[in-house]
């Protein structure tokens, strides 16, 4: 197969191009992003693209058939906190209006893309587990309702391209030494605030096993979405507690205070649009991550959790 991956610089891009190169089923790895990567692989070709600049389309349009591509990852999404909600909008939305027109053009058989189980959203009426039929529910700040806008733009691509194998991988909070995302940045900042009376299951899944999942995406029958979560779940004071930070827990209208203080000194915190993750639980079944795409964590919840404490030696 020829292997095209949009967004290397990421984590999950960063975690699964030594799995392609080592893979003998991978005769050509592409990588599409605006900066060079520091090293190459034998079997790696880096090619420029801005998929914000207009003219996008045609560009990857042309690469991918000029490459010969059979199966695209499109791992090209922001968690940074250095890039403003403008950018991350044409970033994720636009440009993955950008790579499903030209995945269509050029008639590639396989498109995997990362998601996330928080678009299930966390509510006091919401199920006490959520499948992958369960309703988007998320809401509020941008990093959720431009993946939700994500998602739709998918599934109405995947209604039209029957003949294209669209496969969504919705993670849990992906944890991991070097793993870099809202979530990992909360836990690193040693006090994590949180609301007073509430503990909710959380799940997270470490990040060699949401690379397991992309690999194993690369030839399954599957397709569709599927919840890609660890072996357990547990209360978020747990989680807090193994990773090595501290709970702080606060009355509402001091956590909303205490918030934006640690905005107004660059320290990462919850959003407040995002403070009912902080209040209700969300959990994910992963039967269908299971039966269909063979996919069995490997790192329990406590190896998952103890590596953000290594990460803090």
């Amino acid at each position: 197969m020829r292997v095209g991956v949009t967004g290397i610089s990421s984590d999950l891009g960063r975690g699964l191009l030594p799995r392609l190169e080592a893979d003998s089923r991978v005769s050509a790895v592409v990588l599409f992003d605006v900066a060079r990567p520091a090293e190459l692989g034998a079997k790696s070709t880096f090619v420029r693209s801005d998929l914000t600049r207009p003219g996008a389309e045609e560009e990857l349009v042309r690469s991918f058939r000029e490459q010969k591509l059979d199966v695209l990852y499109h791992l090209a999404f922001v968690n940074s906190r250095v890039h403003g909600a403008a950018f991350a909008h044409e970033l994720e939305v636009i440009g993955t209006m950008h790579v499903l027109a030209a995945t269509q053009a050029a008639g590639l058989s396989r498109l995997i893309i990362p998601s996330f189980t928080a678009l299930y959203g966390a509510r006091a009426d919401a199920p006490a587990i959520q499948t992958e039929k369960h309703a988007l529910r998320g809401e509020g700040v941008r990093f959720v309702t431009d993946r939700v806008e994500v998602e739709q733009q998918l599934l109405k691509f995947s209604e039209r391209n029957p003949g294209t194998q669209v496969i969504v991988l919705r993670f849990a909070p992906i944890v991991g030494k070097t793993a870099d995302n809202p979530f990992t940045r909360l836990l690193q900042s040693g006090f994590v605030p949180t609301v007073l009376g509430f503990d909710p299951v959380w799940q997270v899944v470490h990040e060699s096993d949401a690379v397991e999942a992309l690999n194993l995406s690369l030839t399954t029958k599957a397709r569709g979405v599927f919840n890609i979560v660890g072996e357990s779940a547990a209360p978020f004071s747990t989680l807090v507690r193994l990773s090595g930070a501290q709970s702080l827990p606060l009355p509402g209208l001091f956590l909303r205070a205490t918030i934006k203080l640690l905005e107004t000194a660059g320290v990462s915190s919850v959003p407040v649009p995002l403070l009912d993750f902080l209040r209700y639980s969300w959990v994910a079944d992963g039967e269908r991550a299971r039966a269909q795409l063979g996919f069995v964590p490997k790192v329990t919840f406590t190896q998952a959790m103890a590596s953000m404490r290594e990460r803090r030696a």
